[in-house]
């Protein structure tokens, strides 16, 4: 059994420091653009990834989901069939809407949702190939999932994020190829990962051949377990990047250029909840049956909000210094971009939120009741397009990181109120809104101190002592606290 867990915990690891470091490269590609592209093309380039994210539940139609479920450790033949039958289907159906979308590229380009115009449709007819190309090797990296070999799939990853960034510095910054640089550098990029699964398309077609009959009602039964799962991605989907196209829609490719680099600025809040994320849910089901499990859940959550407070101030505090920074082509952000630093905190507010989310679900897997998150995420999706559409016209892209915030907190309320019922956990929520408040007070005392004025530095360098020294006075995170720490991290 130990030997079990020890694997998971290993498992993990290897996915969460793959995904944080894949983010980070990514990341880098920010203030890269900032120096080489123009607000617009920054804002186009965002607006047709929107378009891709969603495109991308089209293409895979549940069946990844389905593979894994259907995927039997010790029947070989059982899974053959999947595989080809997965494989087939989203090859298939990525050829299809690949194809409608290059003939329909000139309408699409000239939408309200990407405002390229008809000289855009060579964009997205180039554009189209990435989700095909990350459709056709979606299930290959289940597959290596499955046989658990997280090494393979986190190398094939970090290549694919490595020669992307390459070929954007080649591209963009050596080439000047621009906007059209940026797509062809993440073509090729997932193009990367396609040569190395090659060998691993063999044998589908004939499976298909001999085995049709049996394939075919296989195909059903992935479908009836796929398609429920559709629902449910699109509403998440609708919560990450939603904002992007109605703003497109509300204030112009400027507008989500702007808004888009810097609501990469809060990358630190989002790394660590991806972190805490791949700790958490082997944390709690290695834990479940513990009698003080509830407790110990509770206890996680205000150490989970007190770390959220230290990066909330270091960042928001430190980012109008970072972006000022000498980085390739300029400053570390170009200083066009400056006007949207106000969204940077909003937006770690709502990560934070998202984070209280990952939290509240450890009841729901616990009971199995994992039919709430569909229902959680839909309304979070309507708040967050309600909330955008009327939150913009009235703050610009302030309006719409606010409205991230109603939609994670939407969320995260609906688990909170349900989790009472299925799963009660006694969350300290006077030590959580004291952590928060903390925060709040610290992060507005030093913000009311003028830029220029010779205090501003010193309050800044402070606000993180003042932070702690205030969380250890008043008993928010104690020796017990600490202890809960420790064990989370070496899970």
């Amino acid at each position: 059994m130990q030997s079990k867990i020890r694997a998971l915990a290993s498992d993990t690891l290897v996915y969460g420091v793959s995904t944080v470091l894949g983010r980070f490269l990514t990341f880098l590609l920010t203030p890269l653009y900032t120096n080489y592209l123009s607000k617009e093309e920054i804002g186009d380039v965002t607006a047709l990834y929107a378009m891709i994210a969603f495109v991308n539940i089209v293409y895979s139609l549940g069946m990844e989901p389905a593979f894994m479920r259907f995927w039997e450790r010790s029947d070989d033949a059982q899974n053959r069939r999947v595989y080809a039958v997965a494989v087939a289907t989203v090859v298939a159906i990525g050829c299809v809407v690949t194809g409608l979308t290059v003939l329909a590229a000139a309408p699409i380009a000239a939408s309200p949702l990407l405002q390229l115009g008809t000289e855009g449709a060579w964009f997205v007819a180039l554009a189209s190939l990435i989700p095909l190309l990350d459709a056709i090797v979606l299930i290959p990296f289940a597959r290596l999932r499955m046989q658990q070999r997280p090494r393979t799939f986190a190398v094939l990853r970090l290549v694919s994020i490595v020669m992307t960034v390459a070929l954007n510095v080649l591209f963009v910054v050596m080439l000047h190829w621009r906007m059209e640089g940026v797509i062809l550098a993440g073509i090729l990029g997932s193009a990367t990962t396609l040569l190395f699964f090659v060998p691993h398309y063999r044998g589908v077609l004939g499976t298909l051949r001999r085995e049709w009959s049996t394939c075919t009602a296989l195909l059903r039964e992935m479908l009836r377990f796929g398609l429920p799962t559709v629902p449910s991605n699109f509403s998440s989907i609708m919560v990450q990047v939603a904002d992007r196209p109605i703003m497109m829609l509300l204030m112009g490719s400027a507008a989500v250029g702007v808004y888009q680099t810097n609501f990469r600025l809060a990358i630190p809040m989002m790394m660590f909840v991806t972190v805490f994320e791949y700790a958490w849910k082997p944390f709690y089901l290695n834990h479940r049956d513990d009698p003080d499990a509830p407790t110990l859940f509770a206890r996680v959550l205000t150490i989970f909000t007190a770390v959220c407070g230290v990066i909330f101030l270091v960042t928001s505090l430190a980012m109008p210094h970072i972006v000022a920074l000498p980085f390739v082509g300029g400053r570390f952000v170009n200083e066009a971009y400056w006007s949207g630093l106000s969204i940077v905190p909003i937006v770690l507010f709502a990560y934070y939120f998202n984070g209280v989310f990952i939290n509240m679900a450890a009841g729901f897997h616990i009971t199995k009741r994992t039919s709430w998150f569909p229902i959680a995420t839909g309304v979070a999706a309507v708040i967050s397009v309600v909330a955008t559409l009327v939150f913009v016209p009235m703050f610009g892209m302030e309006g719409a990181a606010w409205a991230k915030v109603a939609s994670y907190l939407a969320s995260a309320g609906i688990l909170y109120v349900v989790q009472r019922r299925i799963y009660p956990i006694a969350y300290d929520l006077r030590r959580v809104a004291a952590t928060v408040l903390a925060t709040a007070v610290i992060y507005a005392g030093v913000m009311v101190i003028p830029v220029d004025h010779a205090l501003r530095i010193p309050a800044e360098l402070l606000a993180l002592p003042i932070y702690l020294g205030t969380l250890a006075l008043t008993g928010v995170v104690g020796t017990s606290m600490m202890q809960t720490l420790i064990k989370l991290v070496r899970r």
